[in-house]
């Protein structure tokens, strides 16, 4: 009998979805960030070589740039100590800069240069592209909705694990 390949599960008769006992949100919803994840890092690498870490880095500091190691590493949810040798990989290509914090001379304040702007402008239109692929055949007020219920999932996921 032949093997199925880890990219293409065995699906049971009737059953579309990956998770459908259940009713539970989090392997869903962990399910699709994880498979738009892969083809974002995909693409990052095709196109950039970047490392999944290196893509997170110039992802995140697209949005919250300037920040640190520190602050770059909480958003990130990962260890200081990985994000610190993919911003010293991306210095070293000219995409990121370090240079030392205005607010503490002891952390460095990372940015992307431009050469690194015109790679996060590039993987943000790849997202938007995968973005309208996932939601294509939906309406604009079912979208608005579903993003809408995402935010308050998201919320009160926040304030158990602040509770806990």
């Amino acid at each position: 009998m032949a093997r199925s390949s880890s990219a293409n599960p065995p699906r049971r008769p009737g059953h579309s979805q990956a998770f459908p006992e259940g009713g539970l949100l989090a392997p869903r919803v962990s399910t699709l960030s994880k498979a738009l994840t892969r083809s974002a890092v995909q693409f990052a690498k095709a196109h950039y070589g970047l490392s999944q870490v290196e893509w997170q880095v110039v992802t995140l500091l697209g949005v919250f740039q300037p920040v640190s190691i520190r602050e770059l590493a909480y958003h990130a949810m990962l260890d200081a100590a990985q994000i610190s040798r993919a911003v010293s990989s991306l210095v070293a290509r000219g995409d990121v800069n370090r240079a030392r914090s205005a607010r503490d001379s002891r952390e460095a304040e990372l940015s992307l240069t431009p050469q690194g702007l015109a790679m996060h402008a590039e993987l943000t239109a790849a997202a938007q592209a995968r973005n309208r692929h996932v939601l294509d055949g939906h309406s604009a007020a079912d979208v608005a909705r579903f993003f809408t219920m995402l935010d308050s999932f998201i919320a009160r996921a926040r304030q158990l694990s602040d509770q806990e």
